[in-house]
């Protein structure tokens, strides 16, 4: 999804990933939905480690807070949320508040 506004891509991710928990959810197959929406979050958020909740639980997502690969001496960004709507909106919005790597 491409935008010249950021905040309209932030929005239209959030609507995209409800639609397709309902379409899911509509079809029957619940079960996928998780599974569905983490690989939405993946292809949108490459620099990103997604975790889907087990039971109802919460969704949380990780990257690196610079240009530095992840390990234990590198700082890092979590965004915790309730749904995988707003997790992409907080993963928008932390990618939005990095500046960016000087070249």
């Amino acid at each position: 999804m491409s935008s010249a506004d950021p905040s309209a891509g932030a929005s239209g991710d959030a609507q995209a990933l409800a639609a397709l928990g309902e379409a899911l959810d509509r079809h029957g197959v619940g079960s996928a939905r998780h599974l569905a929406e983490v690989a939405v979050l993946l292809r949108a958020f490459p620099r990103w480690a997604v975790w889907a909740p087990a039971g109802g639980g919460t969704w949380t997502a990780v990257r690196p807070a610079g240009s530095m690969p992840p390990g234990p001496e590198a700082p890092m960004v979590w965004v915790r949320a309730g749904t995988a709507s707003e997790l992409a909106g907080l993963m928008r919005a932390a990618d939005a508040q990095m500046s960016p790597d000087p070249c």
